[in-house]
C-alpha cells in the first residue's frame, strides 16, 4: 500500500507527539528533546513503525520511543 497524504500527515502527528512527550517526560525543551530523538534515529524509528503505532492511542507512541530508550538502544550521547 501507498503512502497517502493523509498517512504523511498522521505519521507527521506521531513525530510531534513523540517529541513532545519525551520533552514533557524529561523535563527538556521540544527543540532538545526532538534533537536527541533525531541523532539517535528515533523519529526515523517511529516513522519506520507507523503502521503498527497509527492503530494506539498517542500516548502509546510516547511509551513506545521512552521503551526504546530505557532499552539502551539509542542512548545521548
Amino acid at each position: 500500500m501507498s503512502n497517502t497524504f493523509q498517512d504523511e500527515i498522521d505519521t507527521n502527528l506521531l513525530v510531534v507527539t513523540a517529541v513532545q512527550g519525551y520533552a514533557n517526560n524529561h523535563n527538556i525543551s521540544e527543540s532538545e528533546a526532538f534533537s536527541i530523538l533525531e541523532k539517535n534515529s528515533i523519529l526515523s524509528l517511529v516513522r519506520e513503525q507507523y503502521d503498527v503505532l497509527h492503530t494506539q492511542s498517542l500516548e502509546e507512541t510516547v511509551s513506545f520511543v521512552e521503551d526504546v530508550v530505557q532499552r539502551g538502544k539509542y542512548e545521548n550521547h
